[in-house]
């Protein structure tokens, strides 16, 4: 009996250090901090994917994340590129130089804010700075476009004056040399529930923006071309040419 005690014992360690054993194919492979923005890059290595992590450094906050396909091994060179502040909006463009993809986050400087991304591929450009083409504000609605030059994209931008909230973003191609601001154009309100339309007149794009009159609400954006130009870019049907009888040059008169 005593046998059968001291073989226990002395398996026991062997045991815990076998349940003590793990393998993981994510890792943590980079880390960036612009001020309360913290990004951090994690690996993939079975499906070869980078994954971009973000969040804000206050209390009540959530993180967002994106990913992409690696194109060369597993390395990235993430760093800031492009920011922009005005009144409680925060906009920083993030650049992964190695992958050719650029990720544009937004938040607002208020307890309990998360952040908003939307990331595209970009090019190696030398115009990766961003610049705020507009300003709009409709009651405790702030929107701001955004362009990024590199990747010529326009970004709406949508945020509501509350604590606790976080913006909305969208992006679309920015079309150069056309000039026009951004109008509310109809608004509803039905109970908590408010909707506004706000039109990009320079870029013929249509948004519909919704949110709630309650405290921590955060605003929701769907755009959409204008109807208008996008049917002018559908292909027209071929006119049907008109028939007319054969007549050989210099033919008889007739009578």
């Amino acid at each position: 009996m005593k046998r059968l005690f001291v073989f226990l014992l002395i398996g026991l360690p062997l045991n815990c250090l076998a349940a003590d054993y793990q393998s993981t194919l994510l890792v943590q492979t980079g880390k960036l901090r612009e001020s309360d923005l913290i990004v951090r890059t994690i690996t993939d290595l079975e499906d070869s994917k980078i994954c971009l992590a973000f969040y804000v450094r206050t209390t009540g906050t959530s993180p967002v994340m994106s990913c992409y396909q690696a194109t060369s091994g597993y390395r990235s060179n993430i760093s800031q590129v492009g920011h922009f502040k005005e009144g409680q909006l925060v906009v920083r463009k993030i650049k992964d130089s190695v992958n050719n993809v650029s990720c544009l986050v937004a938040y607002v400087s208020t307890p309990g804010t998360s952040p908003v991304i939307n990331c595209y591929e970009s090019k190696m450009s030398t115009k990766d700075e961003i610049v705020s083409s507009g300003h709009l504000r409709e009651g405790d609605l702030d929107i701001y476009r955004i362009v990024d030059q590199d990747s010529t994209k326009s970004c709406l931008i949508a945020y509501v004056s509350t604590g606790g909230t976080a913006p909305s973003l969208t992006c679309y191609t920015n079309q150069s040399g056309v000039k026009g601001g951004m109008v509310q154009d109809s608004y509803l309100r039905e109970g908590d529930l408010i909707v506004r339309k706000i039109v990009d007149q320079g870029n013929s794009q249509n948004c519909l923006i919704t949110y709630v009159s309650t405290e921590g609400t955060s605003p929701y954006i769907f755009c959409s071309e204008n109807k208008y130009v996008a049917e002018s870019k559908k292909p027209q049907p071929e006119s049907a040419t008109e028939w007319k009888p054969y007549s050989p040059a210099g033919g008889a008169k007739t009578k």
